[in-house]
């Protein structure tokens, strides 16, 4: 094999060692952050009752579009105060002294699903499409739906924190975490793997200067 040849061959191997890992640790990242850590969440909140105290559409907030590196968009900040009750394990509301029905209830913020939890701003709902009329129409849909003063609804709450409740939960449930961080890893091994084999043959070929069929 020419010099030519076997740098080539050398460059492909280092290539597809390093390569390998940045991918299957990229993967690992999103599936971490996008399932992993909201199906955790999930594992943790309990059911309570939410009344809506407050609505109100604030400023503008610059998000990133999930259509380009370098697609930029706004959605305004919906923020929705709630008054909620824990709901105990006969379908009965507590207050926060555990003294059944009456006005002392936990005061929050309310966010969408689980998985918006510690956002900066705290916003209910946050669409990034590419028009930001349509975010617009977006926000004031889910004000419409969810945001009106005195309304109630089922939500769900974090025991360790009384910051935000969610309106829905998603991914609630063990196996969706270990899937998340399972199959990334899975892959990164046998990538890996496969990836090894290959550059020692390949190093077998540079050295001997012969090609095997």
């Amino acid at each position: 094999m020419g010099s030519d040849d076997e740098s080539y061959c050398k460059r492909g191997c280092v290539f597809a060692l390093a390569f390998v890992p940045v991918l299957g640790a990229i993967g690992l990242i999103v599936a971490g952050i996008v399932v992993a850590q909201p199906a955790l969440t999930a594992l943790r909140l309990r059911e309570a009752v939410c009344t809506v105290t407050s609505s109100t559409i604030g400023a503008d907030v610059t998000c990133k579009c999930p259509l380009g590196r370098n697609c930029r968009s706004s959605f305004p900040c919906l923020e929705i105060a709630v008054l909620y009750f824990e709901k105990g394990g006969n379908g009965t509301t507590y207050s926060s002294s555990g003294l059944g029905h009456n006005s002392t209830g936990h005061r929050s913020l309310l966010v969408n699903t689980q998985g918006l939890f510690g956002r900066t701003p705290q916003c209910a709902v946050r669409p990034c499409g590419k028009a930001a009329d349509d975010n617009y129409k977006d926000v004031e849909d889910y004000q419409e739906s969810w945001g009106a003063v005195g309304q109630r609804f089922p939500c769900f709450y974090d025991p360790a924190s009384d910051a935000e409740v969610s309106r829905t939960v998603t991914f609630n449930s063990k196996w969706a975490a270990f899937h998340a961080l399972f199959w990334p890893l899975l892959v990164i091994f046998l990538s890996l793997a496969a990836a090894y084999f290959i550059c020692y043959r390949f190093q077998c070929w540079c050295d001997d200067g012969i090609w095997d069929d």
